[in-house]
């Protein structure tokens, strides 16, 4: 975030402490259904959808969670066949 809201949100300390960054993997093998959204150019919403119907490669639910799976995301895309 930018801007003041950015700086206001940052300075925030939630239950006497201070929210600490979500670590980020360098190349992580389960994403969101929102990063997976970004990395094949469609909106989250068609991403969901798509995860619903099945129809979304390496798409899984984690509780109410849903995650997908890059490995078979990038086969789906560069054509490799399913295991």
């Amino acid at each position: 975030m930018s801007g003041a809201w950015g700086e206001a949100k940052a300075k925030q300390v939630v239950g006497g402490h201070r929210p600490q960054p979500r670590p980020t993997l360098a190349d992580p093998h389960v994403v969101s259904v929102l990063e997976a959204a970004t990395l094949l150019g469609i909106s989250k919403d068609l991403a969901y959808d798509l995860a619903r119907r099945g129809e979304l490669p390496g798409a899984f639910q984690l509780g109410r969670r849903w995650r997908v799976s890059l490995v078979k995301l990038r086969a789906a895309v560069h054509g490799a066949k399913d295991d």
